[in-house]
């Protein structure tokens, strides 16, 4: 396992990002709060992703590691399997294709360390809100919150977060307690952020939720999970993709349930007791 020098692990999956990759390391490199060092795993990229990481190794040696094992076949392994290879007090995700805002990782910290200090000895993650934009930076949405009709504030139970993956794993910020307490193996997680998510709350954790936004969240048709407007997920929109909303649903159950046992007819109440809030919550917008 490699130790990182800094407090904070910043663990970077990449995967043929040479188009994006720049401005991103660039973003990382004009923090505000510098406590970090950037670990990179690459899961077998055919373009210049790791001709332009090793020329940032080059320029900023103390600043960046690449992580060097075998392409794990996609995003969630590749980021799970990072955790496992790089020992740190703090863990935060980086995708290859955003823009971090100069003070995400401070704002993150800051926050992070004072429940912490309030609460010493728990699992704690830190979720921030995103700003939609596309692969040239125009904003789509200030808020990804918003845009996708997600309520974090709803989420108080494990239960509840039957209802919706709310926590972006590009804007979370994680102690190692977190970490220690995610459940193992990994073969059932979807998504790293969400299997690191319901693992800390069934662990007595917290997920505190910052509603500003400090990264730019970018879209352009290659993204492994994007941003999608709630406007367009009308009940029409999800009879006609029928299977893949039941492909999604039948996973999300599973990965539930296999952190804690809930029962089908408890997924089926939260995920109706959600969607009447939203439809409450438009109501009173319109």
């Amino acid at each position: 396992m490699t130790r990182s020098p800094n407090r904070i692990a910043i663990l970077m999956a990449t995967y043929n990002g040479a188009k994006y990759l720049r401005e991103q390391i660039d973003s990382l490199l004009a923090q505000t709060c510098q406590d970090w060092h950037l670990f990179i795993h690459d899961d077998g990229s055919s373009d210049d992703t790791m001709s332009i990481v090793n020329q940032y190794i080059e320029t900023h040696p103390d600043k960046i590691t690449i992580l060097d094992y075998p392409s794990q076949g996609g995003a969630c392994k590749n980021f799970l399997s990072m955790l496992e290879q790089v020992d740190s007090s703090y863990y935060t995700f980086c995708d290859q294709d955003d823009v971090w805002l100069p003070e995400k990782i401070e704002k993150a910290f800051e926050c992070i360390r004072m429940i912490e200090s309030q609460t010493p000895d728990i699992p704690v993650v830190i979720n921030t809100d995103l700003t939609v934009v596309d692969s040239n930076k125009n904003v789509i949405a200030p808020s990804f919150w918003e845009y996708e009709n997600i309520y974090p504030s709803w989420i108080r139970s494990y239960d509840d977060h039957a209802a919706l993956h709310y926590v972006t794993g590009c804007t979370m910020l994680f102690n190692k307690k977190a970490k220690e307490v995610t459940k193992r193996p990994y073969n059932r997680a979807t998504m790293h952020d969400t299997w690191i998510a319901l693992s800390t709350i069934a662990a007595r954790g917290t997920i505190h939720n910052l509603c500003d936004s400090y990264i730019l969240y970018r879209q352009h048709g290659e993204n492994t999970l994007g941003a999608k407007d709630a406007k367009v997920q009308t009940f029409y929109f999800k009879l006609q993709h029928f299977r893949e909303v039941l492909r999604l649903n039948i996973n999300h159950f599973k990965e539930i349930n296999a952190i804690r046992e809930i029962s089908i007819a408890d997924y089926i109440i939260a995920k109706i007791r959600y969607r009447r809030f939203v439809l409450d919550k438009t109501k009173k917008r319109t």
